[in-house]
């Protein structure tokens, strides 16, 4: 156990987080790349325009960069913290995989062996969504066009079904904390629906921030009281 231990902590955890800076700060270099094309060719944007779509985007997007990566640390651990905030998806597809991996290879999330099972599951699902968004863009179009209503009206399901099956799962592991916790997030939805956050720009924000990091305040409370 401690020589595995000293293979994980003393020798991948640090390859990963060399190569997984380099490979993210890379990212945003490229996702810069067609502003610094039209650039050189001369062409400028509307600065009056890029400030108010500034204004409006910024303060939502500090909010996700700061919840997101907390919350969802510990379903994917570093290696798939780095690998999930380059390949995208990471709520609808790179959680629900590194989850589903590691509870089907019966480790607990968080723990040196879930870390590495969380990593590969993560890893196979980039592919795989790699593949089938390269024959969506290219057939996808045409694949719809011959699909059923019913059946394009059925994939919009696909997402809450998702969702859903993650709750169950969560829930059955916690019951207690299930109980305790998911008719707080429901309700305050619903107040999201009904406006009662109309008061802050961020409402948007507000609701999942609460029930993400409520439900890490509980957890920590409830397992320290032993309610778990």
């Amino acid at each position: 156990m401690e020589n595995k231990n000293n293979i994980f902590r003393g020798d991948f955890l640090p390859w990963i987080i060399k190569w997984g800076r380099a490979t993210n700060l890379l990212g945003v270099v490229l996702a810069f790349g067609p502003c610094l094309m039209l650039a050189l060719m001369g062409i400028w944007p509307n600065w009056t325009a890029l400030a108010a779509c500034a204004a409006v985007q910024i303060p939502g997007l500090i909010v996700t960069q700061i919840r997101e990566p907390i919350s969802f640390f510990t379903v994917l651990g570093v290696p798939g913290t780095y690998m999930a905030f380059l390949s995208g998806n990471i709520s609808n597809m790179r959680v629900p995989c590194a989850s589903i991996a590691t509870k089907s290879a019966g480790y607990a999330e968080g723990s040196d062996e879930g870390t590495i099972t969380a990593t590969i599951g993560i890893a196979i699902s980039t592919f795989v969504s790699t593949i089938f968004l390269t024959i969506g863009v290219i057939a996808g179009s045409w694949l719809l066009s011959i699909l059923p209503p019913v059946v394009t009206q059925i994939l919009n399901l696909l997402l809450p079904a998702l969702f859903a099956t993650l709750l169950v799962n969560y829930i059955w592991m916690r019951p207690k904390f299930g109980v305790m916790w998911t008719p707080v997030c429901f309700v305050m939805y619903w107040m999201y629906l009904q406006g009662f956050f109309g008061f802050t720009t961020l409402s948007t924000a507000f609701v999942p921030i609460f029930c993400a990091f409520g439900a890490m305040g509980l957890g920590v409370v409830g397992t320290n009281k032993g309610w778990w």
